[in-house]
């Protein structure tokens, strides 16, 4: 049990709206959104209302229920503080009472049902509040002897210190920076505050500052949990990475007393993605400590990730509903669970954090406000520019787009993804190569990631081994782009001869042979540089039993239009059957990075190169090639009794999983 589940609670009765009001129209709009039980959106009206009117009794009362509704209980800790500076009441005391011992703030809680029982000794909620200050009495005591201080001389300091912690996770920071200051002008040695000094500097977006003043607590404290985990955080997100390991095994090896220490020292071993470093802490940590410990769930959740992906599932699984358990609410430990239930084919790897997390303050809000653009706006051409010029000016966001790819959540992953598609850029399409070949995101996702590699000659098409559907495979990419358009484009008078001269080579006798011939030269007067016309007159030799012309054709058009497929495809067979397999398959490797194709000039090059990879004895790959010709011909609604062929010489269609839909 933790001591929030140990201490009261209060509960609210929310109805489902806020009743007939006339305040003003955003009021009239809140209340819109509760009828509706749009609590988020009803907050996001309420919350900057009441910073316009601070005295308006109603305002707070609508946010206070708005957010207690929306889960949001930081801004429901903020709503009973204004509650209660407008109207002090023994009823308002003990709400915010309840939301301080929820948010994890003892002391404020403790000063605070103190007070209620004061101004309403009465209430139906007194023995509760009794029961809760005889719990957290000890709680302050501890925390006045750690200081080195007395109630009577010391309570005034440590509520502030713990009030700026409160003001610093409501986000407001120049309210949490003036708290600690004045804490530490009084003691000056508490350490603590040094530490939310350093964070603070973090999210107001100053990380040499946040480091240093990491650093300097760690000069003074070398084993101090909370200054090593948050430098690590420090260090890793903003690219200074280097020294960060050797903080991790100092954060490892303390023995430091901290307040809810063993979670501090996970949350700084997964930004290190330290999962053995994680499960070597998570066993040392005692469960009964752990249990009474404020952020339990959280190192849990934690420990869940590490355990999933060091291959301990069934261990993970225990420590994710343990983790929910604790806080019913954390939506990441829910997530978590929910993907490992999916087949291995559709899950997204163990995530720690969400890929925000993974990115400086300013860089985050940054980021989040170009996306939340781009929802709104047709004009994909400008958001392009802009996410590309963005990246160009956060080095910190590109360094730590490999990190968010391996674990910052399915959404980060499809960001990446998605972004990485559009721009095509090196910075995004590094990360994207490493990302393909290793065991995070989907089957799809990874399978969409080595296109795009392939596509930038990043890794071969022809040949990649990827995790498919939990086992790695060795698969044939299907990086092309097919289409039906003339390969080439004649005159009027030229395409009649041509389509002439084929009909009578389809019936492949002499006498055929000649007339084509014939018509090809009529042709190719008109039109000398067709390869076309080339290719084809080369094919009417054959009947006639003019080989040695046919091939000096075919080679003296292959050196002069190395781009024509059908050339090369044609004498890569001759010399497969000539058993010179290595100039077969040089003729053919070229046309691998080829990104665009016909689907008569894809037909050509598989029958073609299908027999090169029988040659080499690769059956397994030649049954890669073929199950995707048979999925873009099945696409395009295409047949093709080359196809057919193959299908029936390498046996029964291949049971991978469907990628190209």
């Amino acid at each position: 049990m933790t001591m929030a589940k140990h201490l009261m609670k209060t509960k609210r009765l929310v109805t489902k709206g806020f009743g007939a009001v006339n305040l003003d129209e955003e009021l009239r709009r809140a209340n819109s959104c509760a009828v509706e039980k749009k609590w988020d959106a009803a907050c996001r009206i309420l919350e900057p209302l009441s910073q316009q009117y601070p005295k308006e009794k109603k305002v707070w009362q609508y946010l206070l229920d708005s957010s207690f509704s929306s889960g949001n209980m930081r801004l429901y800790q903020k709503a009973c503080e204004g509650l209660f500076k407008v109207e002090p009441t023994g009823e308002n005391a003990y709400e915010l009472g309840g939301a301080y011992l929820n948010n994890m703030h003892p002391l404020m809680a403790l000063q605070t049902f103190r007070q209620a029982l004061e101004l309403e000794p009465d209430h139906k909620l007194a023995p509760q509040a009794k029961d809760t200050v005889r719990r957290l009495e000890p709680i302050l005591q501890n925390t006045l002897t750690q200081m080195g201080l007395t109630e009577a001389d010391g309570l005034e300091i440590a509520l502030l210190h713990e009030q700026g912690q409160a003001y610093m996770e409501q986000g407001d920071y120049a309210a949490s920076r003036e708290a600690e200051e004045k804490v530490l002008q009084q003691y000056p040695h508490l350490v603590s505050a040094r530490n939310n000094l350093s964070l603070l500097s973090w999210m107001e977006g100053d990380p040499d500052a946040a480091i240093s003043t990491a650093q300097a607590v760690l000069k003074r404290e070398p084993d101090n949990i909370h200054a090593l985990s948050n430098l690590i955080r420090f260090l890793v997100i903003s690219g200074d990475s280097a020294p960060a390991p050797a903080y991790g095994e100092q954060l490892k090896a303390s023995q430091a007393e901290a307040w809810d220490g063993w979670t501090k020292k996970v949350e700084g071993l997964t930004y290190l993605a330290d999962d053995l470093g994680i499960v070597e802490v998570w066993q040392q940590a005692p469960a009964a400590e752990m249990e009474d410990s404020p952020l339990s769930a959280l190192f849990y959740h934690l420990s869940a990730v590490a355990l999933a992906r060091t291959g301990d599932v069934k261990s993970a699984i225990a420590q994710w509903k343990i983790a929910l358990d604790l806080n019913p609410s954390l939506a990441l430990a829910r997530e978590n669970l929910s993907d490992l239930r999916k087949p291995r084919a559709r899950q997204h790897g163990a995530w720690p954090l969400s890929w925000e997390q993974w990115l400086m303050p300013k860089s985050s809000a940054q980021l989040q406000q170009i996306i939340q653009t781009s929802l709104n706006s047709t004009q994909s051409d400008k958001l392009l520019s802009r996410f590309k010029n963005f990246l160009s000016t956060h080095a910190d966001v590109v360094a730590m787009l490999p990190r968010i790819l391996e674990r910052g959540s399915p959404e980060g992953q499809e960001l990446v993804l998605s972004t990485a598609e559009q721009l095509k850029t090196p910075q995004l399409l590094n990360p994207i190569k490493d990302f393909a070949t290793s065991q995070n995101g989907t089957d799809q996702m990874r399978y969409r990631a080595a296109n795009l590699a392939a596509s930038a000659k990043l890794i071969p098409k022809d040949r990649v081994t990827l995790w498919m559907a939990g086992e790695w495979r060795e698969l044939m990419l299907m990086a092309y782009e097919f289409h039906g358009e003339p390969i080439l484009k004649h005159s009027q008078r030229v395409d009649a001869l041509l389509k002439e001269a084929l009909f009578l080579l389809r019936q492949d006798g002499e006498k055929q042979a000649k007339e084509a011939e014939a018509l090809l030269k009529k042709a190719l007067v008109l039109e000398p540089e067709s390869p076309d016309l080339i290719h084809n007159l080369a094919m009417a030799f054959r009947p006639q039993g003019r080989e040695d012309e046919s091939i000096a054709l075919l080679r003296d058009l292959v050196t002069r239009y190395p781009d024509y497929l059908f050339a090369p495809a044609f004498l890569a067979k001759l010399h497969l059957e000539n058993g010179d397999l290595e100039a077969a398959e040089a003729l053919l490797k070229p046309f691998l990075d080829r990104e665009r194709f016909h689907f008569l000039e894809f037909s050509a090059f598989m029958d073609a190169y299908i027999e090169v990879l029988l040659a080499k004895q690769d059956k397994k790959v030649a049954r890669s090639w073929l199950k995707m010709w048979e999925d873009v011909y099945s696409q395009l609604q295409l047949n093709d009794p080359t196809l057919d062929y193959w299908k029936k010489r390498l046996g029964p269609k291949l049971k991978f999983p469907q990628l190209f839909g």
